[in-house]
């Protein structure tokens, strides 16, 4: 494919713009131009429907008004907007060229949602979010389902200057499922939602019933909420139970009762209605909180519209016929069988239910879910963010004192890089810094399990989108990461692209922990902050086998971070050569986890549905528990580390010692196919064992007699650690990284050949190999000292 059918291919696709950065460069802000975004363009509803009612008013005629919309839901909104009488100066297409330009333009950005990845606040722009709605489901951290990708979410939040949360419930989940506490700059307003005005105005409700024919009817209105999560929205199987449910409902009710529907926005309009004499389709032409204004009783199940429609003082009815299953698979901060609202399961139950008076509401639910509402904010809200005249309660986000650090970690594969970080950071005193994980949601797209690994509680802050590229930007790259040829572009394009991700953040430092990848090497390089980068191998060698990352780049990384921490001594010489300093260099060997190592020991050995084997578990548990040699060697299938050698040498062996077996795992890498057909041209073949992807070898390296390492060249290998915690005897070939820790722990080295290897073999069978000396606790303490004098050493 030609460079210039990419491009093309990139434009259609919709997910990059160059368009954009050349409106946020040239772009000049009209700070009076308001643009409003509903539910990421799904429509214009609840609070920014009420927020343009009030920029209808005469003191906003000199504000232009700027409506972003989805295709196939413009005339819906336009409808709407002639109904109710309300103008807008423009409407734009969302995600069109046009809706860049003028994401780039306004001085007033108002949301309910999200703007999209490469949406980028400009000095001088003002963001009030809106969010859609009190949380019942968990979110963000707090829903594991969603921690890797709730990363456009977080930064939205984070780079608003206000935040409005109707009530004390609301701060606490939202501030707590995105991490908001210490890193958010902007100010809380603590005022009503603009939707749930209409509560307070109950003849405006019997006026709109009167209009629509319902007078003297007691209507009912059910929302559900969708099944599923929101990128994978289960609309066939919900949908259809719903209409077996409501079949029976439309036979129970009576004349002067009526049912409307309005299934989520993620469902659609799934439903048709001709059939049903007392069911109807949820009027379209009018605001929902209109029609809720003006209904009866509310029945929902776990939508967050129950908290709204308390302001009404009217009826509520829980109709939640899946809750163990529903809240087992998606997870709610709240039991709402513990609400003051009758919940039934049945059909019959929720018909019968509608004849039976009751006040359900308590004070004590409205005091935590309708906290600030007084049925007049949007005037406040609007004279407050867009007039200046400061009439809103507001507060600043509560900080612990202490100050923040961020690590990005990588993409969490099963390899010693994402050991040694996980160890560190079991080890790390959180009385000391805030710590905050970061991690590219593109590269947990397809394993997000990975993330399991953290602990729950964990402070996360996800990258949210790639880089925002243009042609000439793009052409810079290339010859940047070709030739080492630097542009200002470039340079300016990462200052960008940093303020995309973390705008007006605060970090002590930041810390490259994971030591690759171009762009996150070059994004951590422009932070306005003290910068530290780890190396975790020979990445001389790493550039010779792998080009990547660029050596134009780590030259820049290692000559302009503050601080480059190198996990061993034998790799210091190749961090000088490459970025031709070492006055920044410090050696901090990693840290070990080994109470845990020795408790994973312990488990039974287990695959995961991912892992591969040659074997089955059954069998090689078997194998396991003979009393036959075993030799063990953990280590990616990629080329340093020689597995063809180790099996060479194995084979010369087997053919000497029959009881023998030779056990490989990997956690990543992409030669274990060919490692698999390799071992089958062996004669030894049936006593070679490879397994990729098993998330605790430790019960296997535990059976192991003799471990062995055969790379090409390492950093510290974290297996040596775990050999030697183990009492497995182990031996290693006499290579960068693996030769500073056999000496400093008395190990055996050997020479890096199938001779060498072998000879290892026949030197343990001698029983002249012995387990390592490794005292894990005091170089744990050591090497947290080290850590945290790079992090004091910050003038920041």
């Amino acid at each position: 494919m030609s460079i210039l059918t990419k491009i093309k291919t990139k434009l259609k696709s919709g997910t990059w713009y160059p368009f954009y950065n050349t409106f946020y460069e040239k772009e000049k802000i009209d700070s009076k131009m308001v643009l409003l975004e509903s539910r990421s363009g799904r429509g214009l509803e609840s609070n920014i429907f009420v927020i343009l009612q009030e920029l209808n008013k005469k003191e906003y005629e000199d504000y232009p008004v700027i409506l972003a919309v989805r295709k196939g839901y413009e005339s819906g909104v336009w409808e709407k907007l002639k109904h109710y009488g309300l103008k807008i100066d423009k409407m734009i297409s969302f995600g069109s060229i046009s809706y860049y330009r003028y994401l780039s333009r306004a001085g007033f950005l108002i949301n309910d949602s999200t703007f999209p990845g490469r949406f980028i606040k400009k000095e001088g722009q003002v963001y009030l979010n809106v969010w859609h709605g009190t949380p019942l489901k968990c979110m963000g951290r707090d829903n594991v389902d969603e921690r890797y990708s709730m990363g456009n979410v977080m930064r939205n939040l984070l780079m608003s200057d206000y935040l409005l949360y109707p009530n004390r419930f609301m701060e606490e989940k939202m501030t707590g499922a995105y991490m908001l506490q210490n890193l958010y700059q902007g100010e809380i307003i603590h005022d009503s939602y603009p939707r749930n005005e209409i509560f307070f105005h109950s003849e405006q409700g019997e006026k709109l019933k009167k209009e629509l024919g319902l007078q003297g009817k007691q209507v009912t209105v059910y929302m559900p909420t969708f099944r599923g999560k929101a990128d994978a929205v289960d609309s066939g199987g919900a949908v259809e139970r719903v209409k077996e449910y409501l079949q029976t409902c439309d036979q129970l009710l009576r004349d002067d009762q009526v049912l409307l529907v309005k299934l989520h926005p993620f469902v659609g309009n799934a439903l048709e209605f001709h059939s049903y004499r007392h069911i109807r389709r949820f009027p379209q032409v009018y605001d929902t909180y209109d029609i809720l204004n003006m209904c009866d009783v509310l029945v929902t199940d776990y939508s967050s519209v129950m908290y709204d429609f308390a302001n009404s003082g009217k009826r509520i009815i829980l109709f939640a016929y899946d809750i163990e299953d529903y809240t087992g698979s998606r997870g709610m901060y709240e039991d709402i069988r513990q609400y003051p609202f009758p919940l039934v399961r049945t059909a019959e139950e929720l018909v019968s239910l509608l004849d039976s008076p009751g006040d359900y509401l308590t004070r004590e639910f409205r005091e935590k879910y309708c906290t600030y509402e007084t049925g007049e904010g949007v005037g406040r809200i609007c004279r407050h963010v867009i007039l200046g005249e400061k009439e809103c309660r507001v507060s600043h986000m509560a900080s612990n004192g202490l100050e923040n650090v961020l690590i990005y970690a990588g993409d969490f594969q099963q390899n010693g890089i994402t050991m040694s970080f996980l160890n560190l950071m079991k080890e790390l005193d959180t009385n000391k810094y805030n710590y905050f994980i970061s991690y590219r949601m593109n590269s947990l797209k397809d394993a997000p399990w990975r993330l399991d690994c953290l602990p729950k509680d964990a402070n996360v802050y996800p990258i949210a989108s790639e880089m925002n590229m243009d042609v000439f930007t793009g052409i810079c790259q290339m010859l940047y990461l070709k030739f080492g040829i630097r542009s200002k572009r470039l340079g300016h394009a990462y200052d960008r692209e940093w303020k995309k991700h973390f705008g007006d953040s605060d970090f002590k430092a930041v810390v490259h922990y994971n030591g690759y990848e171009n762009y996150m090497i070059s994004l951590i390089g422009h932070a306005p902050f003290r910068k530290i980068i780890w190396v975790h191998n020979d990445m001389e060698e790493e550039l010779k086998e792998k080009k990547n990352p660029s050596r134009y780049v780590l030259q820049d990384a290692y000559s302009s971070y503050d601080q480059v921490a190198a996990v061993s001594r034998d790799i210091v010489r190749s961090v000088c050569r490459i970025g031709g300093r070492k006055d920044n260099i410090t050696v901090i060997p990693n840290c070990q986890d080994y109470g845990g190592i020795l408790l994973r020991a312990q488990e039974p050995v287990a695959f995961e549905k991912e892992t591969l084997c040659t074997v089955s578990r059954d069998r090689l548990t078997e194998i396991l528990d003979k009393k036959d040699i075993k030799f063990i060697s953990i280590g990616r299938y990629s080329a340093e580390k020689r597995h063809d050698r180790l099996m060479e040498a194995f084979d010369r062996f087997w053919k000497e010692h029959k009881d023998s077996w030779l056990i490989i795992m990997g956690g990543a890498g992409n030669l274990y196919e060919e490692t698999c057909r390799s071992a089958e041209k062996l004669s030894c073949a049936d006593h070679i064992i490879l397994i990729k992807t098993i998330r605790n070898p430790m019960p296997v390296l535990k059976k192991g007699n003799l471990f062995i390492l055969s790379s090409d060249h390492e950093g510290l290998p974290v297996v040596l650690f775990e050999a030697g915690i183990l009492g497995v005897p182990a031996i290693a070939t006499d290579v960068s990284g693996s030769h500073c820790f056999m000496e400093d722990y008395g190990g055996v080295l050997v020479e890096p050949s199938v001779e060498g290897v072998y000879s290892g073999m026949l030197r343990f069978m001698e029983k002249v190999i012995c387990p390592l000396t490794i005292n894990c606790k005091e170089n744990n303490k050591k090497s947290l000292e080290l850590f945290y004098g790079l992090l004091k050493n910050s003038s920041n």
